[in-house]
């Protein structure tokens, strides 16, 4: 797809052949960008009974290409260094772009509403850890999304400083930041899926989400799970990932359950194990099987 003169060629789209259209949920990267995990959910929430759409949000650099945005485990210090550096680069050019950033997401959504395999005016987005952050801002945009799923997802999506030393504060994100203002989407249903041990997510952080969502009347909900900590819900292959099986069962159920509360006309399919692996242990029964 093709965005402010860019083509980013990474996205992937899946759906199941000969199925009616479904409603399309986004698949929103982490810090290191698109990579395999985010088609392989994609590709999970196809066999669901949706049509999965993973999208690719950084612009390919030599620096940092698409191949460099997962290292295998057990990779040099060095690769694994010069990954982390490019990644948060990448990241931060998004947070301090927030007109753009918001603007992307809502082409990809806006793409994908012209596939066959898509019922135009159903769509919902999924994140993990910098892609919540992306499903909240589709929310404060008002992107016409009916449910968004934040995985160990920050809650405000304010950027770092020069030096990466920590997060801008409030008053110096409004004074420096060219932002983007909120026109919140009030009939979104949001689900938070939390580690309570994730230090990225503090419970002043949580207050002030909660009080940011509460004063615009949107329905949410949010998971802790206990001792659990951030990058639970990704793929044991995926670096800097801290899966933790139960977690991660819950949170993709918790989030099954939320698309068959939005859109309860559309037959959810019951599949083995989501893009982590994780067995799931749930037995979807097709309403005209009922």
């Amino acid at each position: 797809m093709t965005y402010e003169g860019y083509t980013y060629a990474h996205g992937h789209i899946a759906y199941v052949k000969g199925r009616q259209p479904v409603p399309v949920v986004l698949v929103c990267h982490n810090y290191a960008g698109l990579k395999q995990f985010d088609i392989d959910q994609a590709c999970f929430l196809a066999k669901a009974g949706y049509v999965g759409l993973a999208i690719d949000l950084y612009k390919e650099t030599p620096e940092y290409t698409y191949e460099d945005r997962n290292p295998p485990k057990g990779s040099d210090k060095k690769v694994v260094q010069r990954h982390f550096k490019e990644a948060f680069k990448a990241m931060q050019t998004l947070l301090v772009n927030p007109k753009s950033w918001r603007g992307l997401m809502d082409a990809y959504l806006e793409a994908a509403q012209q596939h066959p395999a898509v019922c135009p005016g159903l769509a919902a987005s999924i994140g993990y850890c910098l892609g919540g952050q992306c499903c909240l801002e589709q929310v404060r945009a008002g992107h016409k999304l009916q449910a968004v799923v934040s995985f160990h997802g920050l809650l405000q999506s304010r950027p770092y400083t020069k030096d990466f030393s920590r997060r801008l504060t409030s008053d110096e994100f409004r004074d420096k930041i060219d932002f983007a203002a909120n026109r919140y989407n009030r009939e979104c249903k949001v689900l938070i899926e939390n580690g309570d041990l994730d230090d990225h997510v503090p419970e002043i952080a949580i207050l002030e989400w909660k009080k940011e969502m509460d004063s615009q009347g949107i329905d949410w909900r949010f998971h802790n799970h206990a001792r659990t900590p951030h990058g639970f819900a990704l793929a044991p292959g995926v670096i800097s990932n801290e899966y933790v099986e139960a977690a991660d069962r819950r949170s993709t159920l918790s989030m099954l359950s939320l698309f068959r509360e939005v859109w309860p006309n559309f037959p959810q399919f019951a599949v083995l194990t989501n893009a982590c692996g994780t067995v799931l242990g749930e037995q979807i029964v097709s309403p005209s099987k009922l």
